[in-house]
């Protein structure tokens, strides 16, 4: 199959439900290699199309026509696995295909391993298909599937105890990484992945990107996650009213170009409407003169032919912003000689810091290595088993838990929810107009806490933070269950607020956008990175081996622990050359990308509408997308420059 032979084709697909309709006569064509984004708003039917295409939900009308014999890995998502097999056991099983030889093989040992119930002929039969059975095996990777499980497992950061572990005694959030796990061992040709990324630290999220970068057949995937994204997709399929629009790039060119089409949307259609404007008015003053009553008549048929410009309409969105906080002391918490262990275990090795007003400070590192019990500790709500922690003066304190949606009442409706949390001084009004905000508007608010959805629940949890105004709030994954709007607008009011913060987040880009200092929390080391923007701070960790590190176990912010950990200078060249490197693939990757779309615009302009127009609009439209392709071709000269660069620091 050629890199131009479509994978996937989507035929005048409609989905209706009594209260509406997701798509009508909708049809795409998605090519091999393809990494695809499908975004929009919540309800437009995402996780519906990527079930369709899975095989799961039958549209009304339309077909989806795939390759004959495609193998499909779907991931749902919210699966959670029930299993008494171990981890690394249940993700072999993923393969059906294989599992079903080494069921039989098993079997076939059963009945071979007892010679004298068998005659020569019967053993003779079973030896042949037995190693027909083990060929086919073989030649399908199954004595290296075990092998393959584990690097995926070790990937999505299991240890080894972990994976040997079994999946009823894992919890939720690992037996997803096991669901997601069984989904790509299977090397599908096509692989459908909704919110992927939930339940994944960042270095996973990481291996997660390289795996799906290097993956050879096509993806689908729904994400609330803009880095994520970046990093993985080359296109977008936007799904608005019913309609589907492809975009070419990643998240960050869709924005730009999804920009761009509605400020020409709404161009256009202010001219339109000057234009039906001026003709009605020609018709209202002369229909009833007799001397211009055909003119006006005819007019008037010409405006009923006009295809009206209709603009998108704005998706609802959250708009909220933080209540300005009193003024706290410079000094907002100081944590001295604390430590924390569970049994025998050490999650906070002894930790001397302190955080001053104004900072906003994230906490990364890996699941397990203590993130949310240094939090927790911060918070009050978890004492440290030596040492001391104190706020500062004049500190008031809101902590989001990570598991804050568990802590609301199921019956209690939306509106009794604020009221329980709000202050017995608090007006209805102004915790109406909260709810608001939070998109509760009129008989929303009287929904039982019990039937709201994910993302409900979290813009419920948030807005009962901004009843009482704090000066130091403590966020523990609050974008879960967001979608990429919620989440911009959390990033609005988190940069406009005036307090100190402290967070934790897998959202890399709430972070980029966020934080001004980073403390990085792995098992038995915490170091703080003062002043040091998440960027630089990945730069440094690059620069850095972990071997060479000082002991920042005991660190008090003094001195200068923001600065690069001590590298090891023997390997250093190669360590360089590998950065520049990867680099440079991202580079060609994006010139890759560039290329297609200078393409995608080369045919547009080469369309007949484009040739000897004298329409006005059609002229403009032309020297529109001429400009673009000028900035297009730039951006490609400025990335081969930068490439050229980069490649003449490869070491000798």
């Amino acid at each position: 199959m050629s890199c131009l032979s479509v994978m996937i084709s989507l035929v005048n697909l409609s989905k209706h439900y009594p209260s509406k309709t997701l798509f009508d006569n909708l049809s795409l064509k998605i090519s091999l290699k393809e990494r695809m984004a499908i975004v929009g708003p919540n309800g437009a039917g995402k996780s519906s199309l990527l079930k369709m295409i899975a095989g799961l939900l039958e549209p009304d009308s339309g077909q989806v026509v795939l390759p004959v014999g495609a193998r499909i890995g779907y991931l749902p998502q919210d699966l959670e696995i029930v299993s008494d097999r171990t981890a690394v056991h249940e993700v072999v099983g993923g393969d059906v295909a294989l599992q079903r030889l080494e069921d039989e093989m098993q079997e076939l040992e059963g009945k071979m391993s007892r010679p004298d119930s068998l005659s020569d002929v019967e053993m003779e039969r079973l030896l042949t298909r037995y190693g027909d059975l083990q060929t086919r095996f073989s030649s399908s990777g199954g004595f290296e599937q075990e092998a393959n499980a584990r690097r995926i497992l070790a990937g999505l950061n299991f240890s080894p105890a972990q994976m040997d572990t079994k999946v009823s005694q894992l919890s939720g959030g690992w037996r997803m990484r096991v669901a997601l796990a069984r989904t790509l061992i299977t090397q599908p040709e096509i692989l459908l992945l909704d919110e992927p990324t939930n339940h994944l630290d960042i270095p996973s999220i990481e291996w997660l990107e390289e795996f799906l970068v290097q993956f050879s057949g096509s993806v689908l995937l729904i994400s609330h996650d803009r880095t994520f994204m970046n990093h993985v997709i080359n296109g977008v399929i936007e799904l608005l009213h019913g309609r589907a629009t492809v975009f070419h790039g990643n998240y960050d060119t869709y924005l730009t170009q999804r920009e761009a089409q509605r400020e020409a949307q709404e161009t256009a259609y202010e001219r339109q409407q000057q234009e039906i404007a001026r003709i009605q008015s020609f018709v209202d003053r002369f229909r009833a003169k007799a001397s211009k009553a055909t003119q006006a008549q005819s007019r008037l048929k010409a405006l009923d032919k006009i295809e009206r410009i209709e603009l998108d309409s704005d998706e609802r969105k959250v708009k909220f912003k933080f209540p300005q906080p009193p003024r706290s002391g410079n000094i907002v918490i100081s944590l001295t000689g604390i430590t924390k262990s569970f049994g025998e275990r050490l999650i906070i090795p002894p930790l001397d810091f302190v955080l001053h007003r104004g900072s906003k400070i994230a906490l990364v590192g890996p699941n397990g290595a203590g993130k949310s019990t240094l939090l927790r500790i911060m918070a009050g709500v978890l004492k440290p088993d030596k040492g001391t922690c104190s706020l500062g003066t004049n500190v008031t304190l809101t902590y989001f838990a990570q598991h804050q949606l568990e802590t609301l009442d199921p019956h209690h409706t939306v509106l009794e929810a604020m009221e329980d949390a709000a202050p017995d001084t608090e007006s209805q009004t102004r915790i109406r107009s909260l709810l608001g905000a939070f998109l509760f508007r009129q008989d929303e608010a009287y929904k039982k806490v019990s039937v709201l959805s994910g993302g409900e629940k979290s813009r419920l949890a948030l807005a009962r933070m901004l009843l009482v105004p704090s000066n130091f709030i403590l966020l523990d994954e609050p974008t879960n269950h967001l979608d990429i709007s919620s989440r911009e607008c959390l990033e609005t009011a988190l940069s406009a607020y005036t307090g100190t913060l402290a967070f934790i987040t897998h959202d890399r880009h709430l972070i980029e956008t966020i934080a001004t200092d980073i403390l990085e929390v792995t098992p038995g080391r915490i170091i703080p990175y003062l002043n040091t923007p998440y960027a630089i701070y990945l730069e440094k960790r690059k620069m850095a081996n972990p071997a060479q590190s000082p002991d920042m176990a005991s660190s008090s912010g003094k001195g200068n622990p923001g600065a690069p950990l001590k590298p090891d200078h023997t390997g250093q060249s190669m360590q360089d050359a590998a950065l520049i490197k990867k680099k440079m693939d991202r580079i060609e990757s994006e010139i890759e990308i560039i290329e297609k779309t200078l393409e995608t615009l080369s045919l547009e302009l080469a369309g007949p509408r484009f040739l000897d127009s004298s329409d006005y609009k059609v002229k403009s439209e032309k020297k529109k997308l001429e400009q673009k392709m000028e900035e297009t071709r730039r951006r490609r000269d400025s990335l081969t420059k930068e490439w050229e660069k980069e490649a003449g620091r490869l070491p000798a």
